[in-house]
């Protein structure tokens, strides 16, 4: 939201090439660990804007996350701002494997290494890269966001409200201009907030706590914002679903609003729109 209520001085910030992080997994594992794992550590990126980690995934030891065999997704929490690229960005990992004693956790990646790209895009494109260490193999998703803006995304019930009973995903669509031979970003999903069979946490003033914010939109696409709730019925074993969404056109600037519906209640979700520049940023101490 850098330049979201004031224009960028000069000619310093434009719509520019930048990095979404779609997903993180542990793509696999060896050298004898076995399912399930307690993971914690962080996961960040940084790009030539400044030299701090963008978190993107972030765990305290008493606060680990279970991987499965089925369920090998991190639940991301950032980044907290557009991430710039292809100029220089590297991913640094530290995740360990929660043990049952301090002195038994074990290393499950630890990595700094660059992403480099070789196509000089024009249009928006999805792709993987796999990085390896001793035990493990983490599988990243990105796209490569041609000419986007920063999105900031927030989400506050104002008619009703949301029942303890229901489960719900908030989730995030950046469309773009497509092109022949390369994988499209259009379907695929940024997850804002997975409740994961557990309670939407709603503040006092009625907004929804969402894990992730910052979206990186093409300028000549299109933002969905998505949400889906659903509420298990134990009497009859079957759930309730209920879904609506949001499609926004891009700006420069400003601020965007829509509405979502779950019938249980309604919510105003409030889009913040910045450039992104390549200045670094500078704090006034």
């Amino acid at each position: 939201m850098r330049f979201t209520d004031e224009p960028a001085p000069g000619y310093t910030a434009f719509p520019i090439g930048t990095l979404q992080v779609f997903t993180v997994k542990v793509a696999g594992i060896k050298r004898g660990l076995q399912w399930p794992l307690d993971v914690f550590g962080f996961v960040a990126v940084s790009d030539s804007i400044d030299n701090n980690r963008n978190i993107i995934f972030n765990r305290t030891r008493n606060n680990c996350q279970t991987l499965t065999e089925k369920d090998r997704y991190f639940v991301l929490t950032g980044p907290t701002r557009a991430v710039v690229w292809p100029a220089h960005v590297t991913i640094e990992v530290k995740l360990t494997m929660k043990g049952t004693t301090e002195s038994e956790d074990k290393d499950l990646s630890f990595l700094a290494v660059p992403l480099s790209s070789s196509h000089a895009a024009r249009y928006s494109y999805l792709f993987r890269r796999y990085k390896t260490s001793k035990v493990s193999t983490l599988e990243f998703t990105f796209g490569h966001i041609v000419e986007s803006v920063e999105a900031t995304i927030f989400v506050r019930v104002i008619d009703g409200s949301w029942p303890d009973s229901c489960c719900g995903q908030f989730a995030a669509f950046s469309t773009g201009v497509r092109e022949k031979g390369f994988r499209t970003i259009d379907s695929q999903k940024i997850i804002l907030l997975d409740s994961r069979g557990e309670k939407v946490l709603v503040t006092g003033d009625g907004e929804i706590e969402l894990l992730r914010h910052v979206v990186s939109v093409e300028k000549r696409g299109t933002l969905k914002v998505y949400v889906k709730s659903w509420d298990w019925e134990t009497s009859k074993g079957k759930k309730n679903v209920a879904e609506d969404e949001w499609v926004f056109a891009p700006q420069e600037a400003k601020r965007s609003y829509g509405r979502l519906d779950t019938g249980f209640c309604k919510m105003e979700v409030t889009v913040a729109w910045s450039l992104i520049s390549y200045e670094p940023v500078v704090l006034n101490v």
